[in-house]
């Protein structure tokens, strides 16, 4: 059988002297600054969503049919 061990109480190291504990000071609750509304960022997503979309679309388009705003003219060069 496992002999049992006697807990010995915690002493203080010698040539010290017990010190009272710190006292925390009190933090001022920081204050929460909200951010953009829900709608707000939503109308930046949309937008830059149908920008890109738009700009998808004209590249097929110039691809493959030589038509679009920006890429009308940009593969004709290549289709020999």
């Amino acid at each position: 059988m496992a002999a049992k061990r006697k807990k010995k109480a915690a002493k203080p190291a010698k040539g010290k002297a017990n010190k009272p504990a710190k006292q925390k000071k009190e933090k001022e609750p920081k204050e929460i600054k909200p951010g953009p509304p829900v709608e707000s960022v939503m109308i930046l997503v949309t937008g830059l969503l149908l920008l890109t979309a738009l700009v998808m679309m004209d590249y097929v388009k110039g691809k493959n049919y030589g038509e679009g705003m920006f890429f009308k003219d940009s593969y004709e060069a290549t289709a020999e």
